[in-house]
């Protein structure tokens, strides 16, 4: 009887399963998500967690983790095996460091922090209808044209948070996670335009550094690319050693959750400095301590993966790109404000084809309103 009952169980589940997946996968939807008849060609929007094995965080010294989280948004109209294919828009996190960054409020808890000593003062600017709705919304007003857009957890999380997206000895090869192992998961398994036509890079502060950093190093691989509030002058930062040493009375001695530019800077030098013999941070600091000075051994290794240096080494992969645009707060609590006109200047100077934009805010709290902007950008790029 025991037996017979499991097995009666399993079954239940396993109709509750098959019922459950086809109402997800044949519901009729129109555009604006309501319910048409007769219609046998058009399918509802999906967003949909996933997981992908990443061969190039195998094995990298700290432990992070290989299996890659993400989510993944299919519009209206998408179908698996249908004869369509989509454009593809890589959206990258800044904080927080999760494939959650842009679908869940809740994640941003640890990182808004109103009436403390903090940087980040407001929550950005969520839409009600949440994303997937949000991103209906845009494609049935005629802003964008369907597109798949996918959102990879690219946390070190076995060590400091921020990953810039970047090859490093200390935390793995977070660059080649996006560019090759990423881009081959999406062109094999969805139906998508698998040239650099159609695919963008678009991402938020240590996000919006890589979308500039990918346009420069992988133009073969993305065709577009747009920085929100982007760090695109390594040298900005560098300039706040005194204010580093002050968050740390007591010198280095590592990263503190209250600290954000103590804890940003050992995560940066983990990208872009890091030292296997020097445990137990395994990464060197580009200040001095207690003067904050910068050592100029260390600044060169940071200015090796600095977007306003690779420009110069660069230029002809910039120029070829269909599309850059990027914008910035003017109320920056990070201070990006004094390093842009630096970009600007050197862009113009060298005939670079750009847009960009200021807005009224700050480094995270609209959010979702500029991303409206940089999705309409990367689909008049993507579909001349």
């Amino acid at each position: 009887m025991k037996k017979l009952r499991f097995i009666s169980v399993l079954l239940a589940v396993l109709l509750a399963s098959w019922s459950c997946e086809k109402d997800q996968t044949d519901t009729l939807y129109d555009a604006s998500l309501t319910a048409v008849e007769g219609k046998s060609t058009l399918h509802k929007s999906k967003l949909q967690n996933r997981a992908i094995n990443s061969e190039s965080l195998i094995d990298n010294f700290i432990g992070n983790h290989f299996v890659r989280k993400m989510q993944v948004y299919t519009p209206p109209g998408y179908k698996k095996n249908g004869a369509q294919s989509y454009p593809v828009v890589y959206l990258l996190h800044g904080l927080p460091f999760s494939e959650k960054a842009y679908i869940d409020q809740n994640t941003w808890d640890p990182w808004v922090r109103p009436g403390k000593l903090w940087p980040f003062q407001e929550y950005p600017d969520f839409p009600a209808e949440g994303f997937r709705e949000w991103m209906d919304h845009l494609i049935a007003e005629g802003s964008i044209e369907p597109m798949i857009v996918v959102m990879p957890n690219s946390a070190s999380e076995a060590a400091y948070g921020f990953s810039f997206y970047t090859n490093s000895a200390l935390n793995g090869n977070f660059e080649d996670f996006i560019v090759e192992d990423l881009v081959r998961y999406m062109d094999s398994h969805y139906n998508t335009i698998a040239d650099r036509s159609g695919r963008a890079v678009v991402g938020h502060s240590q996000g919006g550094y890589a979308a500039f950093k990918f346009g420069l190093l992988h133009p073969d691989i993305f065709g577009t690319v747009a920085s929100h509030s982007g760090l695109l002058l390594l040298d900005a930062m560098l300039t706040l050693g005194p204010v580093v040493v002050a968050e740390n009375p007591d010198g280095f001695v590592g990263p503190d959750p209250q600290k954000f530019l103590t804890s940003a800077g050992y995560a940066m030098s983990s990208a872009w400095s890091p030292n296997l013999n020097n445990p137990p941070f395994y990464v060197d600091l580009p200040f001095e301590y207690p003067s904050g000075d910068v050592i100029q051994e260390v600044r060169n290794k940071w200015l090796e993966h600095d977007v306003f240096s690779m420009i110069d080494t660069h230029v002809g992969n910039f120029k070829s790109l269909n599309g850059i645009y990027f914008d910035l707060g003017l109320y920056d609590e990070l201070g990006l404000g004094d390093a842009y006109p630096f970009i600007i200047q050197k862009m113009d100077a060298y005939g670079i084809d750009y847009t960009y934009e200021t807005f009224q805010g700050g480094h995270f709290t609209k959010t979702f309103e500029r991303l409206a902007v940089s999705l309409a950008f990367c689909s008049d790029s993507m579909n001349p």
